[in-house]
């Protein structure tokens, strides 16, 4: 019988908690291809940046080390998550869109991969709600915020953030100006998990909750997945460079504004051909940004002529929230004809 393995939920470094991501996708995309999902107690104060977002984009390096804040980096994309204090991260692996929500696609799977994450909420005493994109709200107000990832072969990472004593908006004192002018929330106000829940509920309990909410939704036992996987935490070190994680060498980023909030793309400097090597066509440009999507789909837009090319990407075949394909497509163009240019 198909089950939920799960693992649970652990006071971990912020660090661990967002190497767990790419752990636990490699566990579920193995033969066994079964759905695994995780609770990380954590601490801030941090700022953990979206896969590609460009750090000096949304946050002032040296506000966070003054104010102590490390700023990290996640596997999955979409906007920033500060975490002020103690919070959770839950992360869910899955082998394909479809293994929760049978009726799931790639771009519907945050929709239907969400609702356990409510019902979960609601089981612990926070009405919750979903309108689309990166937050869900508690009690009608921002709480958590959603990270994404996908695979080529399909697999799903999904990374919920909220924090117990400070909302997941970035403090205006610690936000870069292309951030600040940005209405994440709609015109709401974001919430702590403490604004939000019962008095009385623990961390660990909440975290425990939403947990067994994913799984009652989906209808699947939950096992235990035993010992926790080897984390690459290395990887999730703090952020310090302001470009992070545009390639040296690359053009200064064009940006444009989308209904999520800002898409960034840089023109690659070509990779110096090595003799007896076969050559091998460089990536030609960066894309980034606040959008949630599959990093493989923008390294494909990218590419060679895929930005020029949509045939060359399937549309279909990646989540896509908060801009369009189109959007993605134009904004490549832009930058590699801002790289062309004298002085790009």
């Amino acid at each position: 019988m198909p089950a939920m393995h799960s693992l649970p939920p652990v006071h971990r470094p912020l660090e661990d908690a967002l190497a767990l991501g790419p752990a636990l996708l490699a566990r579920a995309r193995t033969a066994e291809a079964a759905p695994w999902l995780a609770a990380s107690l954590v601490e801030g104060p941090a700022v953990v940046l979206g896969a590609v977002q460009r750090a000096a984009r949304v946050v002032d390096l040296s506000a966070c080390a003054a104010r102590g804040a490390k700023v990290l980096r996640r596997a999955t994309t979409g906007t920033a998550a500060f975490l002020g204090g103690r919070g959770v991260v839950w992360t869910l692996a899955l082998p394909h869109a479809a293994a929760l929500a049978p009726d799931a696609t790639a771009r519907t799977l945050l929709n239907r991969n969400v609702r356990g994450f409510l019902k979960g909420f609601s089981r612990a005493g926070a009405p919750a709600h979903y309108f689309g994109r990166e937050w869900i709200s508690l009690q009608h107000r921002p709480a958590a915020l959603l990270g994404l990832d996908a695979t080529p072969d399909g697999a799903v990472l999904i990374e919920v953030f909220a924090g117990l004593d400070a909302a997941p908006a970035i403090p205006p004192e610690l936000a870069a100006p292309d951030e600040r002018v940005i209405d994440r929330w709609l015109g709401k106000a974001p919430a702590a998990l403490s604004d939000v829940l019962p008095a009385r509920l623990s961390l660990e309990a909440l975290a425990r909750a939403v947990v067994e909410g994913v799984a009652l939704r989906a209808a699947l036992p939950l096992i235990d997945g035993g010992e926790a996987p080897e984390l690459a935490a290395e990887r999730f070190q703090p952020v310090t460079a302001p470009d992070d994680p545009v390639p040296p060498g690359a053009s200064a980023a064009a940006l444009a504004r989308v209904p999520i909030g800002w898409i960034e793309a840089a023109a690659l400097a070509d990779v110096p051909h090595v003799p007896r090597v076969p050559r091998v066509p460089p990536a030609r440009a960066w894309l980034g940004g606040d959008v949630l999507t599959a990093r493989w789909l923008l390294d494909a837009l990218g590419r060679g002529d895929a930005p020029a090319r949509g045939e060359d990407v399937d549309a279909e075949a990646s989540p896509l929230e908060g801009a369009t394909l189109a959007d993605l497509r134009a904004l490549a163009r832009r930058a590699l004809a801002l790289g062309r240019a004298p002085g790009g």
